[in-house]
């Protein structure tokens, strides 16, 4: 499975976001798009970002995952980044049109950005 995701601004690419995987690569790509979209976060540190995953009823929370009210026996928590979580690379286009990318660390990934 895949899904490449392209977010628009004002009809111009603002993001692009990938991850090849299982069915956690929708949430992973997801928590991507909210970091950079939504909290303001640089590529780099959404794609760094712990995450969470909800699967048959359990919250599994990467190491740092701000999880809170949920019962003890709800939670999963892993005590480092695991590829579990999924493996998303990501190239953010900049106000100034320059680019900004990063690969997964999850997944040993690495971005590099040609001028």
């Amino acid at each position: 499975m895949m899904a490449p995701s392209i977010c628009f601004d004002r009809g111009r690419t603002r993001l692009v976001v990938g991850s090849a995987g299982s069915a956690r690569l929708r949430g992973a790509i997801m928590q991507v798009v909210v970091n950079v979209l939504a909290r303001g976060l640089d590529v780099r540190a959404a794609v760094d970002a712990p995450r969470v995953h909800l699967d048959e009823g359990l919250v599994h929370a990467e190491k740092g995952a701000q999880v809170r009210g949920l019962e003890s026996e709800r939670l999963v928590e892993w005590k480092e980044r695991n590829l579990f979580f999924g493996g998303a690379n990501a190239v953010e286009v900049l106000p100034d049109g320059s680019l900004a990318g990063a690969g997964d660390p999850r997944r040993g990934g690495a971005a590099v950005v040609v001028e």
